[in-house]
């Protein structure tokens, strides 16, 4: 039997459309890319992210943007993770890794999360909140998330912090300079390279995101500058019945 379905669809809002382009292009090469696009930091990224989601023995774990599903393979073995994702071709290729923690993969729209309440007890993300709708992503995490289970999360934000020149001069020079070099030598990723900082550059979703996590009955928000303000991550725990 399959271990990809796929879920009710509806039109994807202009973030996602985006986020639909940019993939696209980027599926075959995807692993090569987040390696050297954030100069092998996404690695260290998600071991911040297996890290805060505290998985234990049988833990059922929601990854809303699975892609080629290269945080799974740091997950512990014992766990059973649903992965879900946007771009059928990052799926396909996500499917092919079959990685021994993947229960199901699911094509459908983090802002339409389609499982029951309560269902998890954890939800993690890359790469995905930027573009989406804030109140609306940190509801339905909320809802599908047992009392007490976690959520542990990154995403790309405007430069900042003790190494802002550096972050700054690589995502707003050297990104795009990428994106010209692989146009011209026909590359899928070159689209990629070229959007990302304007995207990155008109993202806002960290100033709202704690907020919105709060509004929803998370407890011990905490949000953490990874590689010096390249991106940041954002931890949390869904309250009990009992506060």
């Amino acid at each position: 039997m399959s271990r990809t379905q796929r879920a009710e669809m509806v039109e994807p809002a202009s973030g996602k459309r985006e986020a639909l382009k940019i993939f696209r292009g980027l599926s075959p090469s995807y692993d090569r890319v987040v390696d050297y696009g954030t100069l092998m930091q996404d690695r260290r990224w998600k071991e911040w992210v297996v890290k805060s989601a505290g998985l234990t023995s049988g833990s059922k774990v929601l990854d809303i943007g699975c892609g080629t599903c290269l945080l799974e393979e740091r997950l512990r073995r014992d766990c059973v993770v649903i992965g879900l994702d946007l771009s059928e071709e990052m799926l396909r290729i996500g499917l092919a890794r079959r990685p021994q923690t993947v229960d199901s993969m699911l094509r459908s729209d983090g802002e339409r999360l389609p499982f029951r309440s309560g269902t998890f007890d954890a939800v993690v993300s890359c790469y995905v909140v930027k573009y989406c709708e804030s109140r609306i992503l940190a509801s339905e995490m909320a809802r599908v998330l047992k009392p007490g289970g976690r959520l542990a999360l990154y995403d790309f934000i405007r430069p900042r912090g003790h190494l802002w020149p550096f972050n700054a001069a690589y995502t707003y020079g050297g990104l795009p300079l990428f994106g010209m070099v692989l146009r011209v030598k026909g590359s899928g990723s070159a689209y990629t390279f070229a959007a990302l900082p304007k995207i990155i550059a008109n993202t806002r979703w960290e100033e709202q995101f704690e907020k919105e996590l709060s509004r929803s009955g998370f407890s011990s928000v905490e949000s953490v500058l990874l590689s010096g303000g390249t991106a940041m991550g954002f931890f949390a725990v869904k309250q009990t019945d009992d506060g």
